[in-house]
């Protein structure tokens, strides 16, 4: 969801004269709006593909109590990697002057994940087996917290291969299954995630009066169609989906203003996600729960498109954009990491022993979603921004035909992915909460609570984030 709020929108009109700085200078693409309705120009109708590839790597560290200590260190356990081919879809059709309405199908063709042991010190690495009264600097089952408190087993899991573990000395310690409309075993529908639909409006318009910049607003739905994301060990090609089962709400503002060589440009967005699919893994544990809203998301996009050549008569451009995002992930739950490694272990069931919400007996019979059920691998994830980078391509050739080649990195500010509570008091009926009262009845507990993974000294924290991608796309106008 991240990488395709931030990825901007770079369509130009077939506007006759669009290129002319003198009079009708033409808005940053960012701030473009099919139009209808004009005089040299009754209609716009845009159809565009577009191919991203994506890659991702971080750490999966773990907090450890040390005898002694006056705080709580986290050490390094894990290395996370994914990779993921989408294939875009999109049209736009003018329905009024400078106001659009628009549709977007994106398809995941696959998207495959990983988790190793973190031994990224390479050749300098120290093995606990090898480390003799000296500190070990690399990770394996022997001194992996993850293996020890059972949440894998040390001879890892591998699901594309029925659940077996990986031959001795492999530095693999978990694969998921393969995701996305190309796995084998899956469908088309197990590609798709949302389908988006939007409409932008121009408030403002510099092509109509140079005086003013660019101004538009736009409102977009994401609707949830594809098969949801699940992860069972006891069957673990049983899910090929990618798609969250989220329902999202849009909105962004955009403004540009075209110098003679150079469109400056700066753009708001706020995502809402809403509505959770029937069967989603979004499932509400009732009051004692943390947080049970997804993730919400919001950020800024500011950039520049800087013009060396263009023939406006013949509708010629060649333009580099260089932007920068700032993107702020909000407290709630959601698909981390390491979720499908949380999946269904058995040392995250919901035990009683540590959680007495998980006992019906104890509860007075009251249910709740988790009792007798495994864990759905869905965490408390931390608030944290990302910071972004981009550069593009952008190759207008005549009054049809538009091409953009752009990369974008992005970094992740470290943050815990198991950052649950233990519950909240509630008084003798089970129904209200009491301020600054102790979690001690069944009742107050968190369902999702699990020790093993929310306890302070024995949290996940992702580290060293970072996200890679390449896109491609190319758009005919008429």
């Amino acid at each position: 969801m991240r990488g395709r709020l931030a990825l901007l929108t770079i369509v130009f009109s077939s506007t006759p004269g669009f290129f002319a700085l003198s009079g009708s200078a033409r808005a940053a693409e960012i701030t473009d709006v099919a139009s209808a309705f004009d005089d040299d120009n009754p209609f716009d109708f845009r159809l565009r593909v577009g191919y991203d590839h994506m890659e991702k790597r971080a750490s999966l560290k773990r907090e450890l109590e040390l005898p002694g200590a006056t705080s709580v260190p986290v050490f390094k356990d894990l290395l996370f990697s994914q990779s993921r081919d989408t294939l875009s879809l999109r049209a736009e059709i003018s329905v009024f002057q400078d106001l659009m309405i628009y549709g977007a199908l994106p398809i995941v063709l696959g998207d495959s994940r990983e988790i190793r042991y973190d031994q990224s010190a390479g050749s300098a690495c120290i093995k606990p087996e090898n480390s003799g009264s000296v500190q070990p600097t690399c990770v394996d089952a022997s001194n992996s917290t993850t293996v020890a408190d059972g949440i894998l087993p040390a001879s890892g899991y591998d699901a594309t291969n029925s659940g077996a573990g990986f031959a001795p000395g492999s530095t693999l310690v978990f694969r998921g299954p393969a995701r996305g409309a190309s796995a084998s075993g899956g469908s088309f529908a197990d590609g798709l995630d949302t389908l988006n639909l939007g409409i932008t409006w121009g408030v403002l318009s510099q092509k109509r009066d140079d005086t003013k910049p660019t101004w538009t607003i736009n409102l977009e739905g994401d609707i949830s169609i594809g098969n949801m994301m699940k992860f069972d060990r006891a069957s673990p090609l049983a899910n090929h989906g990618v798609s969250d089962g989220l329902n999202k709400l849009i909105a962004r503002t955009s403004i540009s203003k075209r110098f003679r060589y150079a469109d400056p440009y700066v753009s708001f967005w706020y995502q809402l996600p809403f509505s959770p699919r029937d069967g989603s893994l979004f499932i509400d544990y009732g009051q004692t729960n943390k947080n049970a809203a997804p993730q919400m998301q919001a950020g800024t996009v500011f950039g520049l498109e800087g013009v060396p050549w263009e023939k406006p008569d013949a509708q010629y451009k060649v333009a580099i954009q260089v932007q920068g995002r700032v993107e702020a992930h909000f407290d709630g739950r959601g698909y981390s990491e390491g979720w499908e490694m949380f999946a269904t272990s058995p040392a995250l069931k919901c035990d009683p022993v540590w959680n007495p919400s998980c006992d019906p007996t104890a509860m007075n019979n009251r249910p709740n979603a988790y009792q007798g059920q495994a864990f759905t691998g869905i965490t408390q994830i931390e608030n944290y921004s990302t910071l972004g980078a981009d550069v593009a391509l952008v190759v207008q050739a005549g009054r049809y035909v538009h091409f953009h080649l752009g990369f974008n990195y992005s970094h992740d500010q470290s943050h815990f992915i198991t950052n649950d509570d233990v519950g909240v008091a509630l008084d003798s009926t089970c129904s209200t909460a009491i301020s600054g009262g102790r979690v001690h009845n069944p009742c107050d507990f968190n369902p999702s609570y699990r020790p093993i993974v929310n306890q302070i000294g024995r949290r996940y924290k992702v580290d060293n984030v970072d996200l890679y991608n390449l896109s491609l796309w190319a758009q005919l106008m008429f």
